[in-house]
């Protein structure tokens, strides 16, 4: 069984080294025009998905369609509820689809890797919390800090 908690350490260090090359280039601002094509035909095909799931999962549950072709009331209980939840989760994809090409500039790279860790951790030890999470506040309130000094 391998040891975690130096393979954690070993990714800490990764992330902390990485958000230090960061912070000491200048951020080039990303276009978020959805001026290339790739980008507006998956923006479209998931709304409209979305749309879809949305109309069918509504259609199953208030008009009872597909309930006769489904089996049991249970089944059609079950696909309307799936595909009124797949749909709102593509509607949020789809609002969120110009933020999710540039990085949250208010969260930093190696806080973010932490708290994957962290969550990983406590996947696995769920008594690990305890520790985990002051961790990760006191990590959290370090990089503010460091980030209020390092911009003056």
């Amino acid at each position: 069984m391998p040891n975690y908690s130096r393979i954690a350490l070993k990714i800490i260090a990764a992330a902390v080294e990485t958000s230090r090359e960061e912070s000491g280039k200048k951020r080039e601002p990303v276009d978020t025009s959805a001026s290339t094509p790739e980008r507006s035909w998956r923006r479209n095909v998931i709304g409209i998905l979305s749309a879809t799931m949305l109309c069918l999962g509504g259609a199953f549950y208030f008009a009872g369609i597909g309930e006769e072709t489904l089996g049991s009331a249970s089944t059609h209980a079950f696909v309307a509820a799936a595909l009124l939840r797949v749909g709102l989760v593509l509607g949020a994809l789809w609002l969120a689809w110009d933020s999710l090409k540039r990085p949250a500039r208010w969260l930093p790279p190696g806080l973010a890797v932490a708290g994957v860790i962290g969550i990983v951790v406590v996947a696995a030890q769920p008594r690990l919390i305890l520790a985990i999470a002051p961790a990760l506040g006191a990590l959290a309130l370090l990089t503010g800090v460091m980030r209020i000094f390092r911009s003056k």
